[in-house]
């Protein structure tokens, strides 16, 4: 019985050491970029909070994903799941993904009433800190 209470506990740490990650792992963190798009599902979740939305280009649509900060350190910040709702106009600013896929690590949200949105778990200095790593 111990072994596979050992195996189910080593699996679980194994879990959630993955779900903690840097977002220099899959965001390049010395580029920004800017897209704005059409809401299309959002969730303040675990392991962090995702919106889908369409991206207009070239007369085609594209669907891309957002990935923000982990649920509890939102709703500590003042998110409560209710920002933004599937037909939304948004613009979002972050980082792309370093493989070319249509994600972005998600900074900065702007609602469709104009407000900004801080929407990172790190604060902004510690976010500066990161960047200058990455660039050494």
């Amino acid at each position: 019985m111990r072994p596979i209470f050992l195996g189910v506990l080593a699996a679980a740490a194994a879990g959630s050491a993955i779900a903690h990650h840097s977002p220099a792992m899959l965001y390049d963190m010395t580029r920004e970029i800017t897209i704005e798009g059409i809401v299309t599902e959002y969730t303040l979740g675990n392991p962090h909070l995702r919106i889908y939305f369409d991206v207009e280009k070239d007369g085609r649509i594209e669907k891309w994903m957002g990935e923000g900060g982990s649920r509890t350190v939102l709703m500590r910040k003042g998110w409560d799941g209710t920002e933004v709702s599937p037909g939304d106009k948004i613009t979002v600013r972050g980082h792309p993904s370093r493989d070319g896929s249509p994600i972005v690590h998600l900074e900065w949200l702007t609602l469709p009433d104009g407000r900004e949105l801080y929407a990172e778990d790190l604060d902004q200095r510690a976010l500066e800190q990161l960047r200058r790593r990455e660039n050494r």
